[in-house]
């Protein structure tokens, strides 16, 4: 038979358990506390997303990248300069028309407007294939001197910021988009109204840069439009559009002139 001390030594380690025993009680309610429902939605959530790995890109890599391109970049220089022209590959998209003002023989018209091409300057090694820009680059490389030749006003949107994007790729080819609405001047024969039929053009070539050192071309699905319910055409109908180009004879010099004809 044991002792009393011994019975109530016994009695007290039984009570009271070890440090160790006590931590391993401590992690297994905490591993096993059920999860708030917000954190099996998250679960559910990442167990449906398929994940692909990617190199790492640091905020210090693309400034590195932007400022190795920039130096000794000269902007007012158009890529091949004095070796061949350079060739502007162009697209829109055409948010809205009208109203059309038949006593101002002018419409109005709501656009993106796309321009691609290379420029063997802005070329870059590195794991990222794209630097996705915004208008804050645009003023520090060779943009084209685009201007709509039949335009009577044109506006730029700016807000909330400029509505311009520039995208470099690593082979050094450039998008620059940006939206504009313009004021173009049509001239609308309405001998037969409402019976006749019209069509509304929008011309744009270079301002200063002749074919010899810009040729402009059109895009294999060069004009889109959005949806035309919204449109304000009132007394008018749009029927479809074509795009063309031509050269056009100048004093200047003979430029590759893009139109996009509305009817």
């Amino acid at each position: 038979m044991a002792s009393p001390n011994l019975a109530s030594k016994c009695s007290t380690a039984m009570a009271k358990p070890s440090l160790p025993l006590k931590l391993f009680l401590w992690v297994f309610i905490v591993v096993n506390l059920p999860t708030s429902s917000f954190q099996n939605d998250e679960d559910d959530e990442v167990a449906n997303k398929t994940w692909v790995l990617t190199p790492k890109v640091y905020e210090s890599d693309v400034t590195h990248i932007l400022n190795s391109l920039l130096d000794g970049y000269d902007n007012k220089l158009r890529p091949d300069i004095g070796v061949k022209p350079t060739v502007i590959h162009t697209d829109m998209f055409v948010n809205s028309i009208g109203p059309v003002n038949a006593i101002n023989m002018e419409y109005t018209i709501d656009i993106f407007f796309a321009q691609t091409w290379y420029d063997r300057r802005l070329k870059f090694n590195s794991t990222m294939k794209v630097l996705r820009l915004n208008s804050n680059m645009v003023g520090k490389i060779w943009i084209p001197d685009t201007f709509f030749r039949n335009s009577k006003k044109a506006d730029a949107h700016w807000i909330t910021t400029p509505n311009r994007m520039l995208r470099i790729w690593n082979d050094g080819r450039i998008l620059y988009t940006l939206r504009l609405t313009i004021d173009a001047e049509c001239q609308l024969k309405l001998n037969n109204f409402p019976m006749d039929e019209h069509s509304c053009p929008l011309e744009f070539s270079s301002y200063g840069y002749p074919r010899e050192e810009i040729v402009y071309k059109w895009k294999r699905s060069s004009v889109e439009v959005g949806d035309i319910r919204s449109w304000r055409l009132y007394q008018f109908s749009f029927v479809g559009l074509r795009n063309t180009s031509e050269i056009v004879r100048t004093v200047s010099g003979d430029y590759v002139v893009l139109t996009v004809s509305l009817t």
